[in-house]
């Protein structure tokens, strides 16, 4: 692949070897920039093929993906694919993202594109999201054709950098907890398109172990991620620009969702503590990075 054309984002965040390994085995083919969002000062010893951006502090998903992104700006990149530590993305993946850019006839119209995810925890393919006419709606990932979607998960999506400045950077204040859904809502807004390639496929694990209530699996969390969760819930719906369906969506499962989480976890204490201040930081408007 072209220098130059692409480089990889990759979030470090107290990384395992097998992660180490995988950015390793990444830098063989592909520019790759590495931003390391742990707290303690970690030495990886990469060759010079790797740019490493060392933080020495958890500054948040947010803040690491923009030094990331305009790391790849300043070498010059046209598009920037972001990953997760644990997203081992195949070359046909890679290759096929930059392909559907390269040969789209209105290229710039694009913010992102994203494969289909197959969620190795709940053992299924994840359905696209689409804006429906009162509520969110999911759309089976299926078939040959782009699925024009109203967002996705930030890991295994393809940036084209030429929309990036214009639709502006991911919102710190999120930390983590709906910052591509806010970014991808917000490229909406601004006119950009965001496309779902259901033919191009990636490995994904979102959060821990599931939760099981009534024989149906759930997206499980750590109960400082269920804070951020809840908490930010209420930051995006004083947002102009996200639209009333997804506000409508979610107001509509927070207590669901609490409940699952309240009954279902281990340390039930904990989410239910977390989750409760996570509402009541949301409805003060308390945002940013955690701090008790």
């Amino acid at each position: 692949m072209a220098t130059n054309l692409l480089s990889l984002v990759v979030i470090f965040y107290k990384p395992e070897r097998d992660h180490i390994n995988n950015v390793v085995n990444l830098s063989k083919d592909y520019n790759v920039i590495v931003v390391d969002n742990t707290p303690e000062p970690t030495e990886y010893n990469f060759c010079n093929s790797i740019t490493l951006i060392t933080l020495n502090d958890n500054v948040g998903i947010a803040k690491a993906l923009n030094i990331g992104i305009d790391s790849a700006q300043q070498q010059g990149n046209k598009y920037c694919l972001l990953l997760d530590q644990d997203s081992v993305p195949k070359s046909d993946l890679v290759n096929g993202l930059v392909t559907f850019y390269e040969e789209h006839e209105a290229p710039n119209e694009i913010a992102l594109v994203a494969p289909c995810y197959h969620d190795k925890a709940l053992g299924l393919d994840a359905a696209f999201i689409q804006k429906r006419k009162f509520l969110m709606g999911r759309v089976p990932a299926d078939g040959d054709s782009p699925i024009d979607v109203s967002y996705v998960i930030s890991s295994g999506t393809l940036i084209n950098l030429a929309c990036y400045s214009e639709i502006g950077s991911m919102n710190e204040e999120l930390f983590i907890d709906f910052v591509d859904i806010e970014w991808c809502l917000r490229a909406h807004q601004k006119g950009y398109k965001v496309l779902g390639l259901p033919w191009l496929k990636m490995e994904h694990e979102i959060g821990e172990k599931p939760v099981i209530f009534l024989g149906k699996k759930y997206v499980n969390h750590s109960p400082i991620r269920h804070y951020y969760y809840f908490r930010n819930i209420f930051m995006l719906l004083r947002m102009s620009h996200i639209p009333f369906q997804w506000k409508i969506s979610e107001l509509l499962k927070i207590a669901p969702r609490f409940f699952v989480y309240a009954v279902s976890t281990t340390d039930k204490p904990a989410h239910i503590k977390h989750m409760l201040k996570g509402i009541y930081h949301g409805v003060l408007g308390r945002f940013g990075k955690f701090n008790g």
